[in-house]
């Protein structure tokens, strides 16, 4: 009769055990070539596969698992290995891609003449990045994408808003100037457009100019013609938007007011409308002094 013995290696917790929650996660885990586990030591852990990130969290049981193997040939015994009082259950997650802002928000670039107070901070590599960001390489590129970051020098910057306040009204001015189509815009001429805007006469670098163009247009795919860019109306809507309500930052604007300022401050061929907000502001209903009747207030409360 085989007897159950602690093996003469057992040392409590040299193992894990890992619960996959479905067979959608068993599926995605399978099928990924590499799997990750990553955070910092305030962090708690995540699993990442190429394009997904699942929560790692701990489970506590109320019995011991005994985690054994059988002996050999000329030893019947169970020989427990590790005694086990929780398991690890993976569950999907969101990639928690906020901290692109707190790695990169210091470094802002803001022209050629503000790079100075840039030179002692720390600045990441995209490899830094997808290190220490708790999401898969396809949720980094995408966040960094709709963050429209790029790569200058080697490192990762994002805009400084009110600079790239300053190259959108550049490419709009001269493009307008120039009578270029805005919705059909060659790249080459859009690029010389925005590069007019000069901070202290200093020359603005192609990456820079780009990050600009994929902000606030899109292209237009033509076989055989050279790149079209359209301007894109919701994202220049969207980010003049923003500009206002952050510009008013813990302040309330009447939705009559931000409306009529919105509308000055965008090119006359859009149309601002509400939902190109979606998930920046907060809207308010009260009684407004000496009017007698409800007024409706907006402010600034972006969903992050």
């Amino acid at each position: 009769m085989p007897e159950l013995i602690y093996s003469n290696d057992f040392h409590k917790g040299t193992y894990s055990l890992i619960e996959l929650s479905n067979d959608k996660v068993l599926e995605a885990i399978e099928s990924s070539g590499e799997l990750v586990i990553k955070g910092l030591p305030e962090d708690e852990a995540v699993l990442c596969t190429h394009d997904q990130t699942f929560n790692l969290r701990q489970v506590n049981t109320s019995n011991s698992l005994l985690l054994a193997r059988n002996g050999s040939v000329h030893d019947p015994n169970i020989h427990v290995l590790d005694d086990l009082s929780y398991t690890i259950e993976v569950i999907p997650c969101l990639a928690r891609l906020t901290r692109i802002d707190e790695l990169l928000q210091s470094t802002q670039y803001a022209g050629e003449s503000a790079e100075q107070k840039n030179v002692n901070k720390e600045q990441y590599t995209y490899q830094e990045l997808l290190s220490i960001v708790q999401a898969s390489e396809a949720e980094l590129q995408k966040g960094l994408a709709e963050r429209n970051a790029f790569e200058l020098n080697g490192k990762y910057r994002i805009l400084e808003r009110s600079f790239m306040h300053g190259l959108l009204d550049a490419l709009v001015t001269n493009a307008t100037i120039a009578e270029l189509n805005l919705d059909a815009m060659p790249l080459e001429a859009a690029k010389g457009c925005i590069r007019q805007y000069h901070e202290d006469g200093q020359n603005i670098p192609d990456p820079v100019v780009m990050a600009c163009l994929h902000a606030f247009s899109s292209q237009i795919e033509q076989e055989g013609s050279p790149s079209l860019l359209k301007l894109d109306q919701y994202k220049v809507c969207r980010f003049m938007g923003e500009v206002i309500l952050a510009s008013a930052r813990g302040k309330e604007w009447t939705l009559e007011d931000f409306n009529q300022v919105w509308r000055k401050l965008i090119p006359d061929v859009f149309s601002p409308k509400m939902e190109m907000l979606e998930g920046l502001y907060v809207i308010t209903e009260r009684a407004a002094p000496g009017l007698g009747r409800i007024q409706s207030y907006i402010s600034y409360f972006p969903v992050s």
